[in-house]
């Protein structure tokens, strides 16, 4: 992802002139496209996941790191991507590569105060988080992964777009103990989270996913069969990854959740989740 144009240092700025911004932006990562359409394909072909991976080394040897994590069992057994597929299944490779490819679009990110490593990992728990979450809630997996991974890409946008700004809104975020979206709010007229959302109308994905970026910050609502909504399982995603990302996490804290009860998510299988997810999350970090 290469840089954009940059914004006046306007508190407020109007609406035209984040669409001027936006509009710039480059197309989505041609690897990540391809994982996208994997993810949400459920007759694709594994040829075409093999393809895009074979065409970038640094995919290559990410995925084979993975496939042969001992978190998958096959330690120094997989030295072909076809072999990874087939051991990790299609679903399991296409979020790699959404991962990886992602990853390596934002990895050109300068902004004072903002921390990519600590988004990135924040961003990958969060995904991870959403499909298993996903799992229980009887939710598309893929769309749940996808979302997670790209539900603050507001923040990578504003950063790129008005470094001074973010690192404002960063220090007054600190500062007053607020969340950073509504430090946001206070110095840009506009959150990160509507941002994203723009960005994943220009980026073509369906109107669900913007919804669903748009409102990660707002509590979640269950569906009228008693079960949790993609926009509030991208919520409950987001809020697990903050609990487990604190330097002392408070896990009961994160049980007081109403929404649990309504996944009838018993305490060994809440127990059993963050551990997948925290195992899961090494795997993929170094990935």
């Amino acid at each position: 992802m290469s840089a954009v144009q940059a914004l006046p240092t306007a508190r407020h700025l109007e609406p035209a002139a984040w669409a001027r911004c936006i509009v710039s932006l480059p197309s989505m990562p041609s690897a990540f496209s391809a994982a996208v359409r994997l993810l949400g394909n459920d007759n694709a072909s594994a040829a075409s996941c093999i393809s895009a991976i074979e065409r970038d080394q640094a995919l290559t040897v990410r995925v084979l790191r993975l496939a042969n994590s001992p978190f998958y069992g096959a330690q120094g057994q997989v030295s072909r991507i076809g072999d990874a597929v087939q051991m990790l299944g299609l679903r399991t490779v296409a979020s790699a590569l959404a991962a990886v490819s992602l990853r390596t679009a934002l990895g050109s990110l300068r902004c004072s105060g903002f921390h990519l490593a600590n988004y990135w990992r924040h961003t990958l728990c969060t995904a991870i988080a959403a499909r298993e979450l996903a799992q229980l809630a009887s939710q598309d997996v893929g769309e749940a992964f996808l979302l997670g991974l790209l539900h603050d890409v507001g923040k990578v946008i504003l950063a790129m777009t008005s470094p001074e700004l973010e690192t404002q809104a960063l220090q007054l975020a600190s500062a007053q103990g607020i969340e950073l979206h509504d430090a946001e709010q206070q110095l840009f007229g506009v959150t990160h989270a509507e941002v994203g959302a723009v960005v994943a109308r220009q980026w073509n994905f369906p109107a669900h996913f913007a919804q669903a970026i748009a409102d990660h910050h707002r509590p979640p609502a269950a569906t009228a069969h008693g079960g949790l909504s993609l926009v509030g399982l991208v919520h409950l995603a987001n809020d697990m990854a903050h609990h487990l990302e604190a330097p002392t996490p408070d896990i009961e804290a994160l049980w007081q959740a109403p929404v649990w009860s309504a996944l009838q998510c018993s305490e060994p299988q809440r127990r059993a989740l963050i551990a997948r997810i925290d195992d899961e999350l090494q795997i993929m970090s170094s990935a």
